[in-house]
C-alpha cells in the first residue's frame, strides 16, 4: 500500500513504484470510482493494448 498527499489544488502523484507496475504513461486516462469509503483509480486501456 501507498500513500500520497493531497496539493493544495487537489492533485496527488501516482508513486512510480505503481506507475511501472501498471506500465502507466503520461496522459494516459484513469476512470475514479468512489466505492463505499474510498477511491479507485482503474486505468483506461486500448483494445489494441489489451
Amino acid at each position: 500500500m501507498e500513500s500520497v498527499k493531497i496539493s493544495p489544488k487537489y492533485q496527488v502523484v501516482i508513486p512510480k513504484k505503481l506507475r511501472n507496475l501498471l506500465n502507466l504513461k503520461p496522459g494516459q486516462q484513469v476512470q475514479m470510482i468512489a466505492f463505499e469509503n474510498r477511491i479507485e483509480m482503474i486505468p483506461v486501456w486500448q483494445i489494441s493494448e489489451m
